[in-house]
């Protein structure tokens, strides 16, 4: 009788496959991360600086103007898939309850994917939509070295150029760069990109800190930029030391804007 099928072949060949498939979750981590954020702002200041500069305020800038002091304005949720060669990082942050009546319920959603790899995340295209602003795209033109800026669409012509050198960083992959590896033990050098431009981060080690979390405290470690005539902006992040997750950070935007951005993890989710 002719043997149609060959069954320890078979069970053989369905037994690799889900070991291979075993292999490629093992290799894949998704977790949500919920933070709030708070807003310090002086409205007089960046009134003072638009009438000087001439400058209309854009759209989503206007929760500046209706933050009396310090308040929580927002509630930011980032997905964050990391898998063996491959990343996928999408965030939205949603204005709280009066904030959204006023505003339209603008939110600011940003998404950024690329390359995983033995030395951290690499981003390939990052987007970013502030309100009811056009959307902004960065995207790596990769045999060039360069990155090409974009607004609403990357089949349009691109509005700016940077060359860049090393592994490209986004305003979202900084967060996230050392989930399964070793913490800088002094400083960094990071090219970042927010979606309008490069920047260069030298993002400095700073001491430890038993930081207060979830009705607790978690040994974290703080990193923060240094700053210069030309670029004033501050910015800091706490990494927990055991996870290397984002605890914290702050944003200290230019003198121009007057206000400080502050996001804080709700819980650290399992990874």
């Amino acid at each position: 009788m002719k043997t149609i099928f060959n069954y320890p072949s078979l069970v053989k060949s369905f037994i690799v496959a889900l070991l291979a498939m075993a292999g490629l979750t093992a290799h894949a981590q998704t977790a949500q991360f919920e933070y709030d954020l708070k807003i310090t702002a002086d409205p007089a200041k960046r009134a003072a600086y638009l009438k000087q500069s001439g400058e209309a305020p854009s759209p989503y800038e206007q929760v500046f103007s209706l933050v009396k002091g310090s308040m929580q304005v927002a509630t930011v949720v980032d997905k964050v898939d990391l898998r063996k060669d491959q990343y996928h990082i999408n965030s939205t942050g949603t204005l709280a309850a009066v904030l959204a009546t006023v505003l339209n319920d603008q939110k600011l959603i940003r998404d950024s994917v690329g390359a995983n790899g033995p030395n951290g995340l690499v981003t390939n295209t990052y987007q970013e939509k502030r309100g009811n602003t056009e959307l902004l795209i960065a995207k790596v033109d990769a045999p060039k070295s360069i990155i090409n800026f974009y607004k609403v669409s990357s089949r349009s012509a691109p509005i700016g150029t940077d060359p860049y050198a090393g592994k490209l960083l986004d305003m979202l992959t900084v967060g996230y760069q050392f989930i399964g590896r070793d913490l800088p033990a002094k400083s960094v050098v990071l090219p970042v990109t927010d979606g309008r431009s490069l920047k260069t981060y030298t993002l400095v080690r700073g001491e430890p800190w038993d930081f207060p979390f979830d009705g607790a405290k978690v040994k974290a470690i703080r990193y923060y930029k240094t700053t210069s005539k030309d670029d004033t902006a501050t910015f800091e992040i706490w990494f927990s030391e055991k996870e290397h997750v984002p605890l914290r950070s702050m944003i200290g935007l230019n003198a121009q804007y007057g206000a400080t951005i502050q996001v804080d993890l709700k819980k650290i989710p399992k990874l």
